[in-house]
């Protein structure tokens, strides 16, 4: 028997993994890294996760809403991969293959948009598939989690 999720505990993670996100990320998105060296229709498909200094160089983390993968830029148009113990500069077509990697197979393109329609329909899918759907979208005015 599988626990269900309940709305105070949904609420409680979420309030959690808010402070953490305006403690530890930083701060608003800057964009134009990804969108100076990917054609703007692929830009739907990414978020921006965080932003960094290594070694002087300031690198903005972008993950790919359906590969998972980063595409780590600095303000240059450098890409770089994390690697322990931390980051290495790349070849910018060997990044660009690396973030976009299996999209296909996965039915999809790198046009696709990772958007509140792509989500609602992946989510859909795990609960077709029997699985519980815990999400932090917002509610109404309020915010808030709710599983759905």
């Amino acid at each position: 028997m599988k626990p269900e999720a309940k709305d105070e505990d949904v609420l409680l993670i979420s309030r959690i993994l808010d402070k953490w996100a305006e403690e530890n990320l930083g701060g608003e998105p800057d964009w134009g890294p990804l969108e100076a060296v990917l054609p703007m229709q692929w830009c739907d498909g990414f978020m921006w996760m965080n932003r960094l200094e290594h070694d002087g160089v300031t690198i903005e983390l972008y993950k790919h809403g359906i590969t998972r993968r980063y595409l780590n830029l600095d303000q240059n148009g450098n890409a770089y991969r994390f690697t322990n113990p931390g980051y290495e500069w790349i070849p910018m077509a060997f990044a660009v293959e690396l973030v976009f990697g299996g999209l296909e197979e996965m039915g999809h393109t790198r046009e696709t948009k990772y958007d509140e329609e792509f989500v609602r329909m992946k989510h859909q899918a795990y609960r077709d598939a029997g699985y519980t759907v815990i999400s932090t979208a917002q509610l109404g005015q309020n915010g808030g989690s709710t599983t759905e």
